[in-house]
């Protein structure tokens, strides 16, 4: 069976507890994978809660065959 690389571009808008918009951005952008990556202590240290994650777009942007 063929091997596929596939770079994908996904937005999501994500709903977040936090002491400033900056900071909100750069918690959002640092604990944020697939999942919410933060822990307990994380939250607790920076003082944030994510509220909500919602994927809202998610493109294909290239695919390439990879040789075995």
């Amino acid at each position: 069976m063929p091997l596929y690389e596939v770079s994908l571009s996904r937005t999501y808008i994500v709903k977040i507890e936090a002491k400033s918009a900056q900071e909100a951005a750069a918690l959002s952008e640092f604990f944020l994978g697939y999942k919410d990556d933060s822990t307990e202590s994380d939250k607790a240290t920076f003082g944030f809660e994510l509220k909500g994650i919602n994927l809202t777009a998610n493109d294909v942007l290239e695919i390439n065959r990879v040789e075995q």
